[in-house]
Formats: structure tokens, sequence, C-alpha cells
């Protein structure tokens, strides 16, 4: 997957859009993120500029195609414009000193940013703390040096810190570490995965000076080996129970694409607010082998545990809420009072209410009483790798429901009307749908009393 991606940065968008202003800081792969993204604009057919605001090495500048050199105060416009037409994004920055390169001020950037549109800017990435090339730091007193402009705050750490010593070698400012993670003055243990998520969220660690404009998603960087891949799943799950998204990349590997996969929460939606007419009853509350179907819905969403579980009620409201009073602290219950109109009320009930923490939804319907919870967590693994949706297949046929859509497919999904799901926006992307294989017995419908009774006769009762 594309970093760019991965950050939800639009590179489709016209020129005229505001620019994302992206700061890497921590350590263990910042210059090699901020190059990276910065050529993937390009490669997009749009323009970039990498804008320190720390030092960076000296040999760095020959990771552009083009420096531009900034003296003084004033930018200098015809020669940022000249290098951008040729070559797409460039380097900016100020002169050498010793074996260093001098970052731009806050407010450059912020004056960057203003005059993006006109440049045809899409990006500009910023490194905007120093980690003396080590794997994992906590900022000083002056750092990060973050521009007012930043849209996106993005604190890194490299896998290769996970497991070694909180000692100089591996770590910049090893005090200024312990100290964030609450350690005695003289510790040195090793660093696990939870230190690593609780450092990056710290505001004494990664989250030091985050705003709330700004979007906050930690790279957990040089993931190029089976055990660092481990460290960085350990991480990113304990990021994503506290809702925090982050991002596994390899963003020093040319030869891969860089983000390895994305973690974030991915909401289980089980759609249960219609009337049932076909069944001449609500289907919701209508018992299969003992169990009324909501109830056996929500405990297959729980049981995938993929992320929180959302019911939307309409029909027999009070009914299903007593129905599922066994997990009324496990789930969230949210009412469509236009259940009428069809099931596209409740797919907008769902993701008006769904929190900002939320990357992706699974539209789970409630009449799949044999549904099981493997085939949520293979739609879901299917987003954590890059699809932005995702449906069932059986016998190489797409099936609609149960369906993965990402946060990008949201507002399309809100402008469907009637009794109709989300099978219209997977076919009009059908060439971004990751089919993920499932058995046919799982997406059994039952609409009618007749489909009831055929699933009451064997091999069809699940006794589980």
């Amino acid at each position: 997957m594309l970093l760019h991606r991965a950050l939800r940065l639009d590179f489709t968008a016209s020129g005229d859009s505001a620019a994302g202003v992206v700061a890497f800081v921590g350590g263990g792969g910042k210059s090699s993120a901020a190059f990276r993204l910065a050529a993937e604009a390009a490669a997009a057919g749009r323009r970039a500029i990498v804008a320190p605001t720390t030092r960076i090495a000296a040999f760095q500048t020959a990771w552009a195609p083009a420096f531009v050199e900034v003296r003084g105060s004033a930018l200098p416009w015809d020669a940022l414009e000249q290098a951008l037409a040729q070559h797409g994004y460039c380097l900016l920055g100020g002169p050498v000193v010793g074996d260093r390169r001098l970052g731009l001020e806050a407010a450059q950037v912020d004056l960057l940013a203003q005059r993006a549109a006109s440049l045809g800017v899409a990006v500009i990435t910023v490194e905007a703390d120093g980690s003396k090339m080590r794997p994992i730091k906590a900022p000083a007193d002056h750092e990060p040096v973050l521009p007012d402009a930043t849209t996106h705050l993005a604190p890194v750490v490299g896998m290769d810190a996970v497991g070694a010593p909180l000692d100089a070698r591996s770590v910049h400012r090893p005090e200024r570490v312990r100290k964030a993670l609450g350690l005695p003055a003289d510790a040195t243990p090793l660093l696990t995965p939870s230190m690593a998520a609780q450092l990056l969220c710290s505001p004494h660690g990664g989250a030091k000076g985050l705003r709330p404009h700004m979007r906050f998603t930690p790279i957990l960087n040089k993931v190029d080996a089976p055990l660092r891949l481990a460290y960085a799943r350990l991480i990113a799950a304990l990021l994503a129970a506290q809702g925090v998204s982050a991002l596994a990349t390899r963003v020093g590997d040319s030869a891969h694409e860089p983000v390895v996969e994305r973690w974030g929460q991915a909401a289980v939606v089980v759609l249960a607010a219609g009337g049932g007419a076909r069944m001449q009853k609500a289907k919701q509350l209508v018992a299969v082998d003992g169990a009324p179907m909501i109830a056996r819905a929500v405990r297959t969403a729980l049981q995938a545990a993929v992320g929180p579980v959302w019911v939307v009620t309409g029909a027999e409201a009070e009914a299903v809420h007593a129905a599922l009073s066994p997990w009324r602290e496990a789930v969230a219950l949210v009412h469509n009072p236009e259940w009428r109109a069809g099931q596209a009320t409740s797919v907008a009930t769902a993701l008006h209410n769904l929190p900002e923490t939320v990357e992706a939804a699974i539209f789970m319907p409630v009449d799949q009483p044999f549904l099981d919870p493997l085939l949520l967590r293979r739609l879901f693994t299917a987003w954590r790798v890059g699809a932005d949706l995702a449906a069932p297949q059986v016998e190489g046929e797409l099936r609609g429901a149960p369906a993965l859509f990402d946060r990008r497919f949201w507002g399309e999904l809100l402008t469907l009307h009637g009794d109709v799901g989300g099978r219209r926006v997977l076919a009009a992307h059908a060439d971004e749908v990751a089919l993920v294989p499932a058995e046919a017995r799982w997406l059994i419908d039952v609409d009618t009393p007749e489909d009831l009774q055929a699933i009451m006769r064997p091999p069809f009762v699940d006794r589980t």
C-alpha cells in the first residue's frame, strides 16, 4: 500500500485544494518517510516539497531530484517554481553547517502552505525533530518544530528498538524516554511493545504538539522481518484498542510498497431495523435453534473481535433491546426512526453515528444465522493489507453481504436511497473489491417462513 493512501491524502484532487502538511517526528525512518511521500506525489502527477524544520544530514540533499537553498527569512519562490516544474518535488533547506544542513523555520513552512495551491503542491513533508539516527527518542524542550499548518502528525519508531535496552545505543535521550514512561531514572529495561505504544501516544513523546485539527498516525517502521512484523502488530493492536490508527511500514525499502499493514478500528454494524414484510414479522426476533437472530448476529460479531459492534434498530426496538440484554455493555445501539424507508436509511444512521476513530465499517445483515466469525475476520484482514472494499466470494460469485467499506466510500454510501445496501457501491467499484473466500452455508438468508422451515431441517440446524 502507498503511504499517501494509508495517510488518507488525496493526490487525485484538483490543484486548488489545500495541501497536506505531514510532520514526521521520532526516530527510525523520518527522513525516508518524508522523501518517500514526496516521491509518491510526483509519481501521481502532483507536486511536493520536502521542508524539514530540523537539521538533516548534509548527504540527504542527494535524496531529492532537486535542492533549493534558503538563506535568511525570504523564500526563493522563482527557484522553487522552477525546481517543481522540472522535477515534481524538491528539497528545501538552509545552508550546510559542519555535516548538517539547517532546516526551515516553522513560519516559512506556513508560508509554503499558504502558497501551495498557486504552486500546484499537493503535500509538504516536514521532518520536525532529530534523533541522531536512533530508532526511538523522546523530544527535547524545543522539539518538535511543528508549523501551524500541520495537518498530519506521524510519530515514527523503528521496530529494531523493540527488545533493545533503553540506553544511548538505541535511544536518543534515554532519560527523557524513561521519564515519559514513568520509569526510574537509572532503569534500562528492554523496550516492550506496550512501552512503545505508550511512548508514541505520550504528550512527552510522539504526541507532543498534537492539536485537535491534526490527524495522528503513528508509523511502526523497519518491518522487514517476521519478528519485527509481530512486534508492529502487537503495538498496533494496543493503539487500535485506544482508537489510534497506525501503519506498519518499510519506508526505506524502495523495492516494495512502503506500507505493509494499516491498523485501526473497523466497526461491525448489524443491520436489525427492518419490519420483515416477507417473514410477516420482524426477522431479528425470529428464533433459530432457540435464539433470536439478533442475538446470534451480535454473538458472531463479538466473536470476530475485529472492533466495536454497533446495532441499528428500528422495528420492534424495545424487544430487540431486551433480546440483547446479555450484551448491553458490549455493543452500541442506535435507533433508525426512518427504518420504513428501507435499508439505506439504516446504513446512513450507522455512518452518521460511528465515531471518528472508526476507519472502516463491516455491514452485517441480521438474517444470516449461520454466518461465521471467520468471514468477518477475513474481511478485516483484507482491509488491513490495503483493500478499501471487501466482500465474500462463493464459488467465484461476488456476494454483497456482509461487506466492508473503508471510510473513503462512506460518502458514496450516504447517497443510497430505498431498500438497498452497499451492493451498488461494490458494483460501481468492482475492480477495487477484495474478494474473500466464504462457504455458501455461511451466507444463507432467512427471508420467509419457508426459508425458516428449510433451515430447521438437517443438515442446516446449527447447535453452536
